[in-house]
């Protein structure tokens, strides 16, 4: 996770997906009814790898709204676009923010970045210890292992906006479970052109690895479908067994 740079990039990461074709606003939409269907009237939402703030920015106004993100450049676009809100520098496996929410979110598989199965354990037990007792914990997985095709493939996509063009292409590859993207930047302004490189690593976790990461962290888990095609979306809830352990734990209020 440390060699991602999103430095410069970053100043042109929604365009580049907007050309794309990804519709932040349909998807918190789309988000806000599988949240309320699950646990309705919650208010509170922490997302998890928030990154330039772009979901949050269509939930602000249906939640009291809280991001946490790694990459200081991310933050930074997410500020310019969300003022006042509160956004925090942390690793998903090991934040801690003193408060809970009503639900959590880690979206567009940036629980990919995961290097193994005890990293998803931690970042998936780290987001449930911020839920309330009938929080809604929601994730995006990476690509499902069967979906992947060797030996791999390349894209391109390209914007013009504000007085920015870009163009990026995406070579990617895997060896065993780890997949590797490689992505090229062209960004031009009047004032000259830039070139710069990225490398991501993100892990094909099978469905049974989310599954179980959800339950060692005492979530009941559902399946339902992602935004994005050949993955998966995974929604926890405190399991009824948990939420029996909690009221336990509470000392009986005595009546004279």
């Amino acid at each position: 996770m440390d060699d991602i740079s999103f430095g410069r990039s970053s100043s042109v990461y929604d365009a580049l997906y907007e050309a794309a074709g990804k519709n932040y606003a349909a998807e918190a939409d789309e988000l806000d009814r599988l949240i309320q269907d699950r646990r309705p009237g919650s208010r509170s939402l922490l997302d998890v790898a928030c990154g330039t703030g772009a979901h949050l920015q269509h939930l602000a106004d249906r939640y009291d709204v809280t991001g946490v993100d790694q990459s200081t450049e991310m933050l930074g676009a997410a500020a310019a676009r969300l003022p006042g809100a509160d956004l925090v520098a942390g690793d998903m496996r090991s934040f801690d923010l003193a408060r809970r929410f009503d639900v959590v979110t880690c979206l567009f598989s940036a629980i990919g970045y995961m290097p193994s199965p005890a990293d998803l354990d931690t970042a998936i037990r780290t987001m449930t210890a911020h839920l309330n007792e009938r929080g809604v914990l929601i994730v995006d997985g990476w690509v499902q292992p069967e979906a992947w095709t060797d030996p791999g493939s390349v894209q391109a996509l390209s914007c013009h906006t504000g007085g920015t063009a870009a163009a990026r292409v995406v070579r990617s590859r895997r060896t065993g479970t780890r997949t590797t993207l490689e992505l090229h930047f062209l960004i031009g302004t009047v004032h000259g052109v830039d070139y710069l490189t990225e490398v991501h690593e993100l892990t094909l976790f099978e469905d049974q690895q989310y599954r179980a990461a959800f339950e060692r962290a005492g979530l009941t888990v559902d399946v339902v479908p992602s935004p994005h095609p050949d993955r998966d979306r995974y929604v926890g809830l405190r399991s009824a067994a948990r939420q029996l352990e909690s009221v336990r734990d509470v000392e009986p209020t005595v009546v004279e």
